[in-house]
């Protein structure tokens, strides 16, 4: 009978062990392995009480203490669990609206080069681009026959070439470039990072390669919502126009 009236104890005492030694094979956090060694104690305690090892009174004492810190630590064991899978979730919302504005500021930084042979280290000087300078886009006006390539085409007249000076920030962000955005766009935004109000970090210069000066950039995440993973693209040391999220 007594045997009986274990079985429900040792099975606690199965899942606390169970649960310490994959807290422990597994990298878990201090309060995991800690609630796991609770729910363990806590069965053999039980299964003791049940085989008739303590008094009635005090039976009933160990046993109302052992609920109340069992369910406290699972309760520590559900947030040890929850809360890295809440960060994740949280940081990829995050590092995408990250992700995008990098890809943007460097899109700037590309028609910027193009215009003025260097990138700018200045959001500023950048914002300042967008919103008052122009990139001159050349459309062509008529079509060529098959017989005759475009160049000919253009010397005999029948196609036109047409120099439009597009505001700047207009030009780069046109309808094709955010056609296939997942994430809104705002222009005054571009220099912040997303969710915060910390503005991006962003240095410019020149590298030497093969006694050439090369223009590089690079722009950073300056408020990371992962401090062990911080966003950035561009190199102050390779000419790299690349992002270090895996691109």
């Amino acid at each position: 009978m007594q045997l009986k009236n274990a079985v429900a104890p040792i099975v606690l005492a199965v899942a606390g062990l169970a649960i310490l030694i994959f807290g422990l094979t597994n990298d878990q956090t201090a309060w995991f392995n800690l609630g796991g060694a609770a729910i363990l104690i806590a069965g053999i305690v039980a299964t003791l009480s049940a085989m008739d090892f303590f008094s009635k009174s005090i039976r009933m004492i160990i046993l109302l203490a052992l609920v109340v810190v069992s369910i406290a630590l699972a309760f520590v064991d559900y947030k040890a669990i929850k809360d890295p899978l809440d960060f994740q979730a949280e940081k990829q919302k995050r590092y995408a609206h990250v992700i995008q504005n990098l890809k943007d500021i460097r899109e700037v930084q590309m028609k910027y080069k193009e215009k003025y042979g260097k990138f700018t280290g200045g959001l500023d000087t950048m914002m300042n681009f967008l919103k008052n300078d122009s990139i001159l886009v050349i459309k062509s006006v008529g079509t060529a026959p098959d017989t005759l390539t475009e160049a000919k085409a253009i010397e005999l007249g029948i196609i036109k070439r047409d120099t439009t000076a597009i505001p700047a920030g207009v030009s780069i962000f046109n309808e094709e470039y955010l056609a296939d955005r997942k994430v809104p766009f705002n222009l005054d935004s571009l220099p912040f990072v997303p969710f915060t109000k910390m503005a991006f970090s962003m240095d410019a210069g020149h590298v030497v390669r093969g006694r050439v000066k090369v223009p590089v950039f690079k722009v950073r995440d300056a408020a990371p919502y992962d401090i062990y993973d911080v966003l950035q693209v561009g190199s102050m040391d390779d000419p790299s126009t690349a992002g270090n999220w895996g691109e």
